[in-house]
């Protein structure tokens, strides 16, 4: 099937053409993963198309079509499946499939891989810790205009008597600005969202970003979102003016929302929920995500919270209640403590089995052992804490692997309250503090310390408070203690606060800690955490930025592939130059290696349609380039193309030249940085040296004789077979093959239909015959074949050997014949040059060769290809095999036909092509071709190396044009040994949304 009558084609063929009619779209507006409500599609029209659909499918098709394929992809995939073609799987697979994860580690541990947070005083992890190790008190005052929205009718007096104390993340302006362009968000929808729910987009990107896992890579997959969100006063704003109302403020306005858009917009499939249960919502979301992913339920979560103080109303009403410390300052376990200060943030963590983790090469940040979740039930009243309950809570955590006298350190809820702080302590001391010695107590802090009652996150900012702790080797210190409350008896309960900061006592030989959450309502939650111990040895885990990851020394001489990408060329040379002053700033980065910026930066692919790579080994080089990038400068080090220009489909084309790449020398830089070739041709060096009797490694050298058919062809085949495991460990697969002469026979290798001792065999054979072969010569013409034909007397012995391109061609036959051709071409100003091979292949001089060849090889054994095999052998390029004896006697006497091959791939949609071999021959050809075949535009033709360069850069810089262009490979796969590192992350670009501002412009 081509793709011309391909179900999937001619689907996105007709709604590419019905949109652009009704709404004037272009087909660059039209992405595959675009839901076509984004693209303006309306309800009725959208049942009009599926009735046109079915009609040009032949089939009975439901009204509801576009909304089970809400996608031009989705379409086409239901397309194709219905009519018994399904396309290659385009959706990314869940990060772990059900068998993995049965097979799993059976704990319930859970790996904390990555964090994002804007908080008071501080966005992202890196400033948090900075904030909590410098007791820096991010609690300031109201800033100007925060109120204005809500006030309206209030009288100068009430709100005078409001407090302004709080931990706030800006003015009015900082929390309605927003990067809607990025999540493709349009402006009058951004301005009926919830601030609270753009807060938690960005910063879920962030957190993925800061664990290196790419977003895209998380579409369709089992990835859980866990949300705790308890307010939703920018409803207020929405819904004040009944005639400003339209559909997007009910969503904009609902909690549920907040989970359900951050799982639409990632195209994630596990569990959505928003929950509120006041100030323990967001440890309670992360309880709900260790418990999915335990169960399987989920293979990766992202849990977290978020918390904007809009109005006065919530603070007044705390305030009237007296929960409101005067001085605007948490004071928890302190003797001066009379209230909280409330505050503001979004923070959110990514979580992963530690098993899984582990497999897939994260930064682990701390491990989740245990975590519990209960209610204060019929207490003393309903916004009273209940003791017991609080108690059985922590025998519930404490009972699931962590012994109580094991943990170092408590993250409490420590609200500063007279009532809550003692019933607080008193439950840690009564469960946690039995057993202990005296120079063992149990260490107390409190994040609300620095940042005020963050409240719905209140629960996440001290989880992550504590696993930067953890990480970091570290306990910051609990501020405003001065005085320990004289309703706590700390030295019974084995209690100490900690008030400067001090490095973990490890009382079992781990670093270990809980982290507490109240809700006022009586949810509690309590979660147990350690530090993160690589492998089964019991050394701590190293500390600091990117302290995991295996030391390769192969791998750390290979050249990065540092990739950049963004949704737009400006926003591209932004990215560029932070990381290029960041990488050429004295400090840490400054040192950093290249293997672990690649590594990272890897994990943040996917953030839009314009990239860049930087491929080198020197670290100042790399600060270098990106320098270079930013401000529009040419580098020798950097690639830049339009991401995911080229349609790929299940991979690229693997196009194995013939004779005349070879050089002296070539791909031994490989054997040193490439340990999968280097395994590759290992394991051919037996079978070479068996069946054509040589040794591959022996003539990679410089000084190796490379000039008869039995040497080249033998060590070009080896060369070959290396290049494609190499291709193969970095995750790219080809989606067909196509072998050029004697490359067809390690194109048939890489599609499965031969061993590579088969291949050995075949090699060996054929080339050791042509070795006699005598006389003759061969040219190449830049003539198509009638045009050759018609320079030639009607009497000649010149033949076609390889029909290249449309308008190239290899002749073939006696010397002095094709002296004659190359002359008269020449003299008509064509291209036309004699070949440097001996003898005259693919013509009837071969015909003596053809019977020992094919009693040699025997009954060789072969199977169907695994991937598609287009002959150069048949007549009908799809027409392959059998791949007896006979075949490979066709193969040597026929005519490569080298261009209909390659035009019967384009017809079937192909349009990346890899030559595999040590040096290009057929990128021109290739080229010509696809251009004749009317797909030139939209194709990429690369090569694997290039004669006398560097080979590891050369691949390199063919595989990152290849991760450029749309090619989805795994970042671990490209730098094994790199450790993810702390870099700056990518700027937003904010515009101010607010529902009563006038409509943005776009």
């Amino acid at each position: 099937m081509t793709a011309a009558t391909d179900p999937g084609s001619l689907v996105r063929a007709a709604v590419r053409a019905r949109l652009a009619e009704w709404y004037g779209l272009a087909d660059a507006d039209i992405a595959d993963d675009r839901p076509f409500a984004e693209l303006g599609l309306t309800s009725r029209d959208a049942v009009v198309l599926a009735s046109e659909i079915g009609e040009l499918l032949g089939a009975a098709l439901p009204s509801t079509l576009l909304w089970d394929a809400p996608t031009l992809r989705a379409l086409a995939e239901l397309a194709a499946s219905a009519a018994g073609e399904p396309e290659p799987p385009t959706a990314a697979p869940a990060v772990v499939d059900a068998a993995a994860m049965s097979a799993s580690s059976p704990s319930a541990d859970v790996a904390v891989v990555g964090i994002g947070c804007r908080l008071p005083g501080a966005s992202g992890p890196d400033a948090y810790w900075r904030l909590l190790s410098d007791r820096g008190d991010a609690v300031g005052t109201l800033p100007t205009g925060r109120w204005e929205p809500f006030t309206a009718g209030a009288s100068t007096d009430e709100l005078d008597a409001v407090s302004r104390h709080g931990g706030f993340l800006g003015d009015l302006d900082a929390v309605a600005g927003f990067d809607a362009e990025f999540f493709g968000i349009a402006p009058q929808e951004a301005a009926l969202m919830d601030p609270q729910q753009r807060l938690l987009l960005e910063v879920s990107r962030e957190a993925l970003d800061h664990a290196a896992i790419p977003a895209g890579r998380l579409g369709g997959s089992r990835t859980g979102v866990f949300v705790g969100i308890s307010g939703n006063e920018y409803a207020q704003v929405t819904t004040a003016e009944l005639g400003r109302i339209d559909a997007w403020t009910p969503p904009g306005a609902a909690l549920s929302i907040a989970a359900n858009r951050l799982s639409y917009a990632l195209d994630l499939r596990g569990p959505s929920l928003a929950l509120d249960t006041a100030c323990s919502s967001s440890l309670v979301a992360v309880h709900h995500a260790v418990r999915s992913l335990a169960s399987g339920e989920s293979d990766a979560a992202l849990a977290g919270g978020v918390n904007l103080l809009l109005s006065p109303a919530i603070t007044l009403g705390f305030q009237r209640a007296g929960a409101l410390a005067p001085d605007g300052r948490c004071k928890a376990f302190d003797a001066s403590a009379d209230g909280m200060v409330r505050g503001e943030g979004c923070a959110v963590v990514v979580l992963k089995r530690l098993a899984d983790a582990e497999r897939d090469g994260d930064r682990i940040l701390a491990v989740i052992r245990a975590s519990a979740v209960n209610s204060d039930g019929r207490s003393n009243g309903l916004l009273a804490p209940n003791a017991s309950a609080q108690r059985a809570l922590l025998q519930e955590a404490y009972a699931k692997g962590v012994g109580p006298s094991d943990v170092d350190y408590v993250e409490a809820h420590g609200t500063g309250t007279p009532l809550g702080d003692p019933i607080e302590a008193g439950a840690l001391g009564r469960v946690l503090g039995p057993g202990r010695d005296a120079d063992r107590p149990l260490l107390l802090g409190c994040a609300k310390s620095n940042l005020g009652h963050l409240e719905a996150a209140a629960g996440i900012a001290g989880l992550i408070k504590t696993v930067l702790a953890l990480h970091h080797d570290e306990i910051p210190p609990h501020l405003h203690f001065t005085r320990p409350s004289p309703h706590i008896d700390f030295d019974a309960l084995a209690l100490r606060v900690v008030t400067d900061s001090e490095p973990w006592p490890r009382y079992s030989g781990t670093a270990t800690a809980g982290v507490s959450a109240f809700g006022f309502g009586g949810t509690n939650a309590h979660v147990v955490l350690t530090e993160y111990r690589a492998g089964s040895g019991r050394v701590p885990a190293q500390r600091g930025p990117g302290a995991q990851g295996s030391r390769n020394s192969r791998h750390a001489r290979t050249p990065a592939i540092a990739l950049l990408d963004a949704p737009s060329p400006a926003r591209l040379r932004a990215d560029a130059a932070d990381l290029g002053r960041r990488l050429a700033a004295p400090g840490p980065l400054r040192r950093a290696r290249p293997q672990d910026v690649a590594r990272t930066l890897a994990g943040r692919i996917g953030r839009g349609r314009h990239g860049a790579a930087v491929v080198t080994r020197d670290a100042a080089e790399l600060a270098e380039a990106f320098s270079h990038l930013a401000e529009g400068r040419p580098h020798p080090a950097v690639l830049t193309a339009s991401v995911g220009r080229v349609p790929q489909g299940s991979g690229p084309v693997w196009v194995f030249s013939g004779y005349g790449s070879q050089w002296p020398g070539m791909a031994r830089r490989l054997l040193q940085d490439e340990p999968a070739f280097a395994a590759e041709l290992d394991r051919l060096e037996p079978l070479l040296q068996r069946h054509a009797g040589l040794s591959l490694r022996a003539h990679l050298d410089p000084e190796a004789d490379l000039t008869r058919p039995s040497v080249v062809q033998p060590v070009l085949y080896g060369i070959q077979v290396g290049l494609a495991a190499l291709w193969r460990s970095y995750g790219v697969q080809p989606a067909a093959v196509i072998g050029h002469s004697m490359g067809e026979i390690a194109a048939a290798v890489a599609a499965g239909v031969l061993t590579t001792e088969s291949g050995a065999l075949i090699v060996g054979a054929r080339s050791r015959l042509l070795d006699g072969l005598q006389g003759g010569a061969m040219a190449v013409v830049g003539r198509s074949e009638p045009q050759v034909r018609a320079l030639l007397p009607e009497e000649s012995s010149v033949h076609v050997a390889v029909h290249a391109s449309p308008e190239q061609c290899v002749v073939t036959g006696a010397a002095e014949e094709i002296e004659a051709l190359v002359a008269r071409v020449t003299e008509d100003g064509g291209l036309a040059r004699a070949l440097p091979a001996k003898g005259a292949g693919h013509s009837p001089q071969i015909d003596p060769l053809l019977a020992p060849l094919t009693e040699e090889l025997g009954e060789i054994q072969h199977t169907a290809p695994a991937c598609g095999f287009y002959t150069t052998v048949r007549d009908d390029p799809r027409t392959a095999g059998p791949f007896d004896a006979a075949y490979w006697a066709a193969n040597l006497r026929r005519p490569v036909r080298f261009s209909q091959a390659v035009t019967a791939a384009a017809e079937d949609g192909h349009r990346v092509f890899v030559e595999i071999s040590p040096h290009p021959t057929q990128l021109h050809p290739l080229a010509e071709t696809l251009t004749a075949a009317g797909a030139g535009d939209d194709s990429l033709v690369l090569p694997t190396l290039r004669r006398g360069g560097d080979d590891a850069f050369a691949f390199r810089s063919n595989l990152a044009t290849l991760v450029l262009t749309g090619t989805r490979i795994d970042p671990r796969t490209l730098h094994p040994d790199g450790r993810i590192t702390d870099l700056p992350l990518p700027r937003w670009h904010h515009r101010r949304y607010w529902a009563t501002d006038d409509p943005p412009q776009p």
